[in-house]
């Protein structure tokens, strides 16, 4: 294998080349960590930024970046707490907030396509006013009692918990979305080259915005999940959440330039992000060093997909 083809290659299965020397050597430094306990924990835990990982994905294949999403994510998870604790059932909290997302993320992606300003910037403006609607909403204050409505949720299938089952089921949708269909060839196709798609007839604007209302679908989905796992509503919650979200993608393949990547990538940095903090804390290391770490891992990640698209010409 000549070296292009050799970087060509770790470049495509980077986040799981990372995932399988963190398991080797979690073998070597803490056996614990392969304890049925601790691997069901490290799913469980990895079903929120996995879930928002693969809406990441759908953004970030355009060339484009989402940083409101752990915003929107504390506004939705304050409405669940409080469609829950007005006694409302799963069925129509559900439906609500997941259209709602949707219709967020279509906002956003819209101001992003009509304004023809960086998503950086619109996004960055989102994930301001977002949270401050959630404080607004909650009149400052968490938003508790919230009933048991949650409950399939918290509970396991075959000796997996159901988040996790639910990550599965929406990564399975995500890849055939982007694999087989007309819609995913559009969006890769204006991450490669946004001019090039326009000239070829794709609907830049409309796919663009589709992306990022799936995106908000998918904080919809994170929303439940959240507020599952909590059982109650923060305006202050998912801080920094957008962060691991866009390094999950990283990691995972995906360049933020566009064009390049898949969800299943995405879900595989997420879990080598969720592993990663795992094995730190069963060592007992500090917490922000973890955070140095994940900074570290994000550069690198970022440089090896530069360095590829460099040679690849």
């Amino acid at each position: 294998m000549t070296g292009s083809r050799a970087l060509a290659f770790f470049q495509r299965y980077q986040g799981l080349a990372g995932l399988a020397i963190l398991l080797l050597v979690a073998l070597f430094l803490e056996r614990n960590f392969f304890v049925p306990d601790n691997l069901r924990n490290v799913f469980n835990q990895c079903a929120i930024p996995g879930v928002l990982a693969i809406g990441m994905t759908f953004v970030i294949l355009t060339g484009g970046i989402d940083l409101s999403v752990g915003s929107l994510l504390a506004l939705l998870n304050c409405i669940v707490a409080t469609w829950g604790k007005s006694g409302a059932g799963l069925a129509p909290t559900a439906a609500y907030v997941l259209v709602l997302g949707t219709l967020i993320g279509a906002l956003v992606g819209t101001v992003v396509s009509v304004s023809r300003l960086q998503p950086f910037v619109v996004t960055l403006a989102a994930m301001v006013s977002l949270r401050g609607i959630a404080f607004v909403y909650t009149k400052n204050a968490n938003v508790s009692g919230v009933g048991d409505f949650l409950a399939p949720f918290k509970e396991s299938w075959l000796g997996m918990p159901m988040t996790s089952w639910v990550l599965f089921g929406l990564l399975a949708l995500a890849s055939l979305l982007l694999s087989k269909t007309v819609f995913g060839r559009r969006i890769y196709a204006i991450g490669g080259s946004e001019s090039a798609a326009h000239l070829s007839g794709v609907p830049v604007a409309a796919t663009r915005i589709g992306a990022y209302a799936l995106n908000g679908l998918c904080v919809g989905v994170a929303a439940l999940l959240l507020t599952a796992r909590t059982n109650n509503g923060q305006p202050g919650a998912a801080l920094a959440y957008e962060l691991d979200a866009i390094a999950a993608v990283v990691v995972g393949g995906s360049s933020l330039l566009g064009g390049y990547g898949n969800a299943l990538g995405s879900v595989v940095g997420a879990l080598f992000i969720v592993s990663t903090d795992t094995l730190l804390n069963l060592r007992g290391v500090d917490d922000k060093i973890g955070l140095g770490l994940k900074g570290i891992i994000l550069l690198l990640a970022v440089y090896v997909q530069n360095l590829g698209r460099r040679r690849g010409g």
